[in-house]
């Protein structure tokens, strides 16, 4: 924890630092200007632009149908407040600190599962902001998109790595009525 404050706290200065040099400096002119785009590369644009608008509604009204937005603004998870993460961490490690966790602890897993509608909708984004960029034909635009394409990146590799995390939670600890529907009813084994 304290390792990634002080990364945090040093990315923060180093940015600080050349934001401040930008401004004294001013920014070079070569960076900025944007010109006409060969008309090819203007066509691609165009069309990489329409193109990830259209995933983004598709994503959008997909999550809609599917019930994501619902269950997100229903989940518990926001609410638990101060133990969100150590709620998170519990489901990453697949550990249940008290039994009386596991409701909650498999809610969230649920929750870390259904979030995978977010990464079409970043691949959407992601397009996009290519198309954007292209039609700008600016280095300061591909140097913004190179950015945040990357930043998209690992966001998707962190969901999906957490949703199958989540799987595996559940996998690791059934709910108490499916444990107890697998064992039989109490008191039953094999007659012979």
């Amino acid at each position: 924890m304290r390792r990634r404050v002080l990364a945090g706290v040093c990315a923060f200065a180093v940015l600080s630092l050349l934001v401040g040099l930008l401004a004294a400096y001013g920014m070079p002119r070569w960076f900025l200007r944007h010109g006409d785009p060969p008309a090819p590369v203007a066509v691609t644009g165009g069309v990489l632009a329409v193109l990830g608008l259209v995933i983004e509604v598709a994503a959008l009204v997909r999550a809609a149908r599917s019930g994501s937005f619902r269950a997100a603004r229903e989940s518990a998870l926001p609410a638990a407040g101060p133990r969100r993460r150590e709620l998170l961490r519990a489901v990453r490690r697949g550990e249940v600190p008290t039994e009386t966790d596991r409701p909650v602890l498999r809610a969230v897993a649920e929750q870390l599962i259904r979030q995978r509608w977010v990464v079409p909708l970043f691949g959407g984004l992601v397009t996009m902001q290519l198309g954007q960029a292209l039609l700008q034909f600016s280095p300061a635009f591909l140097a913004l998109f190179g950015l945040t394409g990357v930043l998209f990146v690992l966001a998707c590799w962190h969901i999906l790595r957490d949703a199958r995390r989540g799987e595996a939670f559940l996998r690791a600890h059934p709910a108490a009525d499916s444990a107890a529907a697998l064992d039989g009813p109490a008191g039953a084994g094999p007659t012979a």
